[in-house]
């Protein structure tokens, strides 16, 4: 017959370490060990509420019920969770493009999170600023070179003068007959695009795109009505926009990349995976971390860091030619692997980890190289939303470096990982399983 003092710590220990089992009956307990009893029941009702939410909040689940005001055992991790959503809430304003978010709080996150904002709000003022220009140039060039009647026939601008009824050319400067010498179609071909920007009749400034021999040309045309020779003409004046277009592109693009690595960033990888679930494709979605990031910044800099960072990106980026590869954060890529089984973006996602364990070990680093992951497959008949199915990848993944964390500890038992954090034993992939064979 146990006594009452094992029959309460007994209940407490399952508290902790069994909840499901953690029952405990009054009447059991000794007249003196009463009120010690229903103590020890309301802090186990306070710590499952606690528990609940510290799950919840590892998981990034901001929708948790919330403890009663009466629980301070979970005071912090409530003040937590009112932190977490309200800075989820900036987060989704600076996605809208508000730059003037703010943290005050969590100490250095704040001061790195402040950083980011004020960073991305100076690039996306100067893309603004570069591409407005550009836009502005386009512009002038579209405008500019109004019709002279004295128009000589040496400026760089194709001029081209037509009859208003007929359409035969009435004149041509150089400039357009050496287009029309490399293509004698050029100025019939050139009018049929015009007017099917237009309505018949019109003064237009458009532009159009124009092809031929594997050339390509973007147009700006500007057309003036006027009295040629007696005859009611009109004027085309015709400038060749093609550099101005390919750099307007071109930091457009620049706005989709992420610097240090050139994959794609977040943006356009969030992007991606909600056009591609909206058009119903089959793929497999990886999300990866590479492990020692904050170890090999703190110990050897952060040069070091992007150098892994780099070598990463680019073995990842190599899992498959059309795959759509971004990177989420500092140490975090998300991969939309078009038309791949599980099994064979998983095997593959293991190819890349013991490449990248191989490399750090050639280059004789101080450090481990490796990567954890987690993958989802995705087909047509989803229904699950992108947050969802990224907070599958992401359990995964930390998951797998639970198991990999695990791993090191016992080869670090056995000598297996000197003091550096270097990994002495051999990788055994075929001990690295998927969350579904582990199971």
């Amino acid at each position: 017959m146990k006594n009452t003092p094992e029959i309460l710590f007994e209940y407490l220990r399952a508290v902790f370490y069994e909840p499901s089992k953690a029952t405990l009956n009054i009447e059991e307990v000794d007249d003196d060990f009463i009120m010690l009893g229903k103590g020890l029941m309301y802090f186990a009702e306070c710590f499952a509420q606690y528990d609940e939410l510290a799950k919840a909040l590892a998981k990034g689940d901001l929708s948790v019920k919330i403890p009663p005001p009466e629980n301070e055992i979970a005071s912090h991790l409530k003040s937590l969770h009112a932190s977490l959503r309200h800075l989820t809430w900036q987060s989704q304003q600076v996605a809208k493009g508000d730059y003037k978010q703010r943290v005050d709080f969590m100490g250095d996150f704040a001061d790195a999170f402040n950083t980011m904002i004020a960073q991305l709000a100076e690039r996306q003022q100067k893309l603004e600023k570069e591409i407005e220009l550009s836009h502005k140039k386009t512009l002038a060039l579209e405008h500019s070179n109004q019709f002279l009647t004295n128009v000589t026939k040496s400026i760089p601008q194709q001029i081209i003068v037509v009859d208003q009824e007929t359409y035969n050319v009435l004149f041509m400067n150089d400039a357009a007959q050496e287009a029309v010498d490399k293509h004698k179609e050029y100025v019939e071909e050139v009018l049929k695009l015009i007017s099917k920007q237009r309505e018949p009749g019109s003064r237009h400034n458009t532009e159009i795109y124009y092809s031929y021999g594997g050339e390509e040309q973007y147009l700006s045309v500007s057309s003036y009505y006027l009295n040629w020779s007696n005859s009611n003409a009109e004027a085309f004046i015709i400038n060749d926009v093609s550099a101005e277009k390919s750099q307007i592109k071109e930091l457009e693009a620049y706005a989709y990349v992420d610097t240090l690595t050139s994959l794609h960033n977040r943006f356009y990888g969030m992007l991606s995976l909600n056009n591609w679930l909206e058009e119903k494709r089959s793929f497999a979605l990886v999300f990866a971390d590479l492990d020692n990031l904050k170890y090999i910044n703190d110990e050897f800099g952060h040069h070091e860091g992007d150098k892994y960072i780099r070598s990463a990106a680019r073995l990842l980026e190599a899992i498959s030619h059309d795959v759509m590869a971004c990177r989420i954060g500092g140490d975090e890529f998300m991969l939309l692997v078009p038309d791949i089984s599980y099994d064979e973006a998983y095997s593959r996602m293991l190819d890349i980890s013991y490449s990248l364990f191989l490399e750090g070990r050639q280059q004789n680093k101080k450090y481990s190289f490796n990567i954890s992951f987690g993958v989802v497959p995705v087909d047509e008949d989803n229904k699950l939303t992108a947050s969802v199915i990224l907070s599958m990848a992401d359990e995964r993944m930390y998951e797998q470096k639970r198991i990999n964390k695990r791993k090191r500890q016992e080869n670090s038992d056995i000598g297996g990982i000197d003091s550096a954090g270097v990994d002495t034993c051999d990788l055994n992939e075929a001990e690295v399983k998927s969350p579904t064979q582990a199971e």
